[in-house]
């Protein structure tokens, strides 16, 4: 399952304005909800903050993806966020997350999860990869580059 295909333009956030990861998470959560009317919203930001317990998902190099599996969702949900001043998501490099990517799936959707989560991983090691996607100048653009960076590598 390709990542464009998850990840629709109207599910990207350019500059959220938060400040802390709960607070991201919070925004991103409800609006994930609202846009894929998800309910509740809360149940979202639950289910990603205890597995933000286990484990930061702060991946290092400015980005988090955090995700979770949640019962009763018929398919995988994306939405992408750009935090232009960085917030701490006590990342394993302890650096502030500029990038995050939130990743919703089905309980019973263990490869496609994990399939996605390693392209994504396998996309942004590239620094020009995450330079584009934070430089993007709207929605298109940001698209436009996972799209490009998939085909470039992703196998």
């Amino acid at each position: 399952m390709k990542i464009s295909e998850i990840l629709a333009k109207n599910a990207i956030l350019l500059n959220l304005n938060a400040s802390t990861k709960e607070d991201a998470l919070n925004q991103m959560a409800q609006y994930c909800s609202s846009l894929y009317d998800i309910k509740p919203a809360e149940q979202i930001k639950s289910k990603v903050l205890e597995r933000e317990a286990e484990m930061s998902t702060g991946i290092g190099f400015g980005i988090a993806i955090p995700h979770a599996r949640i019962d009763g969702l018929d398919k995988l949900y994306m939405v992408a966020a750009t935090v232009s001043q960085g917030i701490d998501f006590e990342a394993m490099d302890d650096e502030p997350v500029h990038l995050l990517f939130l990743l919703l799936s089905p309980t019973n959707t263990a490869t496609d999860h994990a399939e996605t989560l390693s392209a994504l991983s396998a996309m942004l090691a590239h620094v020009e990869m995450r330079s584009q996607l934070l430089n993007a100048p709207d929605e298109d653009a940001f698209l436009k580059t996972i799209t490009n960076g998939e085909d470039k590598y992703v196998r």
